[in-house]
């Protein structure tokens, strides 16, 4: 894995979640119409529901990447000096899905890649730069989470698309991600 397949991974989940964000806004109008219309909530369908597919397509993609490419680097920083790295190897791929620890260990593994690097701009994003992407990061995460866990026991006329909130994650994203390019151009290839 390269830093560029990187990239090219990380603008596609980007991308995938402005497209969906976009398709939101008419959809929601959509669903809201079906629904005065005397649609059952169930048996309603809209162009969101068709594009929402594409958000854990490449967001898998991505995590498959990016772990593959951390790896590496992890690897390498380690046989350079084996005390570089905070966390052992397993945690590069876990650390993003395991439950509380995927709030810090991510960034955990990217500071301290980013310290083994050695070069002053790779040490120079620890800190506030470094912070500024995580937090992004979690809070896109959060954002989306929040469209899901409202819809739980929401009554019948609740419209489930919530254009606000994907527009805030989308938002949330590009943040991130413009962190995430500086992040990975330091680590290089």
């Amino acid at each position: 894995m390269s830093g560029r397949q990187v990239i090219a991974s990380s603008s596609s989940l980007l991308a995938a979640v402005w497209i969906v964000a976009l398709a939101s806004i008419p959809s929601a109008q959509s669903y809201r119409d079906q629904l005065a219309a005397g649609t059952a909530a169930n048996q309603i369908v809209t162009a969101y529901d068709a594009m929402t597919v594409i958000i854990p397509i490449t967001m898998i993609s991505s995590w498959v990447i990016t772990s593959r490419w951390l790896k590496q680097l992890h690897l390498k920083a380690t046989a350079i000096n084996p005390s570089a790295m905070s966390l052992k190897l397993p945690w590069v791929f876990w650390s993003w899905i395991v439950p509380v620890v995927s709030l810090w260990f991510p960034k955990r593994v990217i500071e301290d890649l980013l310290k083994a690097e050695g070069s002053d701009d790779a040490k120079s994003l620890i800190g506030k730069d470094s912070l500024t992407w995580w937090l992004t990061w979690v809070g896109f995460a959060l954002v989306n989470n929040i469209g899901i866990v409202s819809a739980f026991n929401a009554p019948a006329d609740y419209v489930p698309i919530r254009p606000e909130l994907e527009l805030a994650g989308a938002c949330l994203l590009t943040g991130a991600y413009l962190g995430w390019l500086r992040i990975v151009k330091a680590l290089g290839d």
